[in-house]
């Protein structure tokens, strides 16, 4: 209105200086004329000269974690920008970076902080940029589309102790099996070297390139936990960071650390809307790909998890401990957990209580023996202060 209002000023008074013929009003209209045209190209200049950096070590960033970024502002050209407003576009909940500043011959700088509040992609930017002239009759808007996008990992929390220790696992466990129960692979093959038997001979190998070649022999990459992930929707309540399917993800993450840690393998099976099954492989690194996965992953499902193709495959698994994380309270999956286990294979549950997300009570009541692992997990429960039983339980 600002604008408006001295645009018609203006041309009244040019109008009645025309009629009067009065010189010093002509010298005020122009004045005002030369007042409104450099008050309109002020910011349309200004704009050219500044540039804005954006900054940020993402590091391995998890939920709950505070990140820091650096904001650097610049001006190139002659003509100053008395106020600058930064507003950062990204809209990430109680993170506002921007600010207003002035920009003569030096660099702006500043830091600005906030918290990881969810898991998953999260894009830093676009920002921005409006120029205003002092006179706050004009600005010019300039829009930064520099992103950056940062993958936020789930928590990963201390959690009870699931397995024993790594020293007592290698070639001993009671409960997992020796490494020498389990046949050795072919790696590959290479010359054939004085004293190699005969049965590591690959003789078509040898026939092709006319010499002897000798097959070499890995052990099997085994997997000593599986976790089975319930991501089917219609079982998972609460919102946001307090929910079961949060809950749930932390837990898949917090064991799979744990396991991690002391040079185990860990499998991760979910019953999601793609059926993943992650398998160790000796190429990448385990630890983090299923990170990458508990990270994006949802609950959207739609196979629940007593007829999720997973159990047929654990009942082949050798050595085998099984965790499965799940909030449903039907009892089939327990019959079917039964179904599966081994001579060395180690039982793991983590039941979720779904009232306490909010849920309806579901009242469950199954028998999981007094040879599993049992965890009932509620809201605001401290995961490394969570008690096993492994007596015969009724969950009620």
């Amino acid at each position: 209105m600002s604008k408006v209002a001295l645009a018609g000023a203006l041309v009244l008074l040019m109008f009645f200086s025309y009629l009067t013929g009065i010189k010093t009003a002509f010298v005020f209209g122009y004045a005002l004329s030369l007042l409104f045209l450099v008050a309109w190209a002020w910011p349309r200049l200004a704009i050219r000269g500044v540039t804005l950096q954006r900054r940020v070590d993402p590091g391995t960033p998890t939920v709950g974690e505070v990140y820091e970024e650096e904001f650097e502002v610049r001006r190139k050209g002659w003509i100053p920008a008395p106020w600058v407003e930064v507003r950062d576009l990204s809209q990430i909940a109680d993170y506002q970076p921007g600010r207003v500043i002035s920009l003569g011959g030096e660099i702006v700088k500043w830091r600005a902080r906030g918290v990881y509040r969810r898991r998953g992609w999260m894009a830093l930017g676009p920002t921005s940029l409006r120029v205003r002239e002092p006179f706050g009759l004009f600005d010019r808007e300039l829009k930064v589309t520099q992103r950056t996008s940062i993958l936020v990992y789930p928590r990963v929390r201390p959690v009870p102790d699931l397995m024993t220790p790594s020293s007592q696992q290698v070639g001993t466990s009671q409960s997992l099996g020796a490494w020498a129960d389990y046949p050795p692979e072919t790696g590959g093959v290479r010359d054939y070297v004085t004293g190699d038997n005969f049965g590591r001979i690959h003789w078509p190998l040898s026939a092709k390139h006319q010499r002897l070649m000798s097959k070499t022999f890995e052990q099997p990459l085994t997997t000593d936990l599986w976790i089975l992930l319930d991501l089917d929707r219609g079982v998972h309540f609460g919102d946001g960071e307090e929910s079961t399917v949060e809950y749930s993800v932390s837990l898949a993450a917090s064991m799979a650390a744990q396991v991690h840690s002391r040079g185990r393998q860990v499998g991760l099976i979910a019953n999601d809307s793609r059926g993943t099954v992650l398998e160790p492989h000796r190429a990448v690194r385990q630890d983090r790909l299923i990170l990458d996965y508990l990270a994006v992953c949802q609950a959207d499902g739609r196979t629940p998890l007593t007829q999720t193709l997973a159990w047929d495959r654990i009942r082949r698994l050798p050595r085998r401990a099984i965790a499965v994380i799940t909030p449903s309270a039907d009892p089939e999956w327990v019959r079917l957990l039964q179904a599966v286990r081994g001579r060395r294979s180690t039982l793991i549950v983590f039941y979720l209580d779904v009232a306490s997300f909010g849920g309806p009570d579901q009242n469950p009541s199954f028998d999981l023996g007094q040879d599993v692992d049992l965890y009932v997990v509620r809201k605001g429960d401290d995961f490394a202060r969570l008690v096993r039983t492994r007596d015969a339980i009724r969950i009620a």
